[in-house]
């Protein structure tokens, strides 16, 4: 069966983040809390930013609200998330929030998040900060390969935002120790595209290993998506 691992350098960055900014041994706490995180993405089309954000609530507290807006001058949405009334910390790194007004861009958007919570009396918490976002690219390998002559095909589907260029990328075949790659370049607009890439290599049919880094260029800095897995030669 095949496994994918589909990230961007964004979400990555999120992910160190949020073990980083949680206190070692952090007790619980008295009373709501939420933090927005300075880490945010935006999706290939703009329909969604995706955020992260600290939060807890009271053991034994009833939660009424636990939610997340992101706005820009164009484009704003709000989503929940699903937090639990422990005491305790919880890291909420990769929360969607679908536009629901306009499409974001790259540009530097307002985060807020708000926490309520209710026992008896009603208590609060939140937070806000401007965020300059990355991109998210998404990149998917085909299930199947095709042998051709002097090497082999792969279909590579990649989203990337039109406001970022495409970059030389790789896929690599590999099976045992014979490594092989192709390269390609994300053709950048919002929408997917396929790309068949030409490897050379001598593999005959059978499953093989394949990775690729679909690489763009946003100000001057790389940003990346990353698909994996094992899939049919035929």
């Amino acid at each position: 069966m095949r496994t994918r691992s589909k990230l961007a350098l964004a979400s990555l960055a999120a992910v160190v983040a949020a073990i980083l900014v949680v206190p070692a041994g952090a007790r619980p706490a008295p009373s709501p809390y939420v933090d927005v995180q300075q880490l945010a993405a935006i999706t290939p089309d703009g329909g969604a930013a995706v955020v992260q954000v600290i939060a807890s609530c009271p053991e034994r507290w009833t939660l009424v609200e636990a939610s997340v807006t992101v706005t820009q001058s164009q484009a704003s949405g709000s989503a929940s998330f699903p937090l639990a009334c422990t005491g305790s910390l919880q890291v909420f790194y990769q929360i969607a929030v679908p536009a629901s007004t306009g499409v974001f861009d790259l540009r530097p958007v307002h985060v807020s998040a708000a926490v309520v919570v209710k026992r008896g009396k009603t208590a609060s918490a939140s937070d806000a900060l401007a965020v300059q976002p990355t991109p998210i690219v998404d990149v998917a390998i085909a299930d199947t390969a095709h042998v051709v002559e002097g090497g082999a095909t792969v279909d590579v589907t990649v989203a990337c935002s039109a406001e970022t260029t495409g970059v030389e990328s790789r896929l690599v075949i590999s099976r045992s120790q014979d490594v092989d790659f192709g390269t390609y370049t994300p053709f950048c607009d919002g929408a997917p595209h396929t790309h068949t890439v030409f490897v050379p290599t001598p593999l005959t049919p059978g499953p093989v290993q394949v990775l690729t880094f679909a690489q763009v260029d946003f100000t001057g800095q790389l940003f990346y998506g990353i698909d994996s897995g094992t899939i049919d030669l035929a």
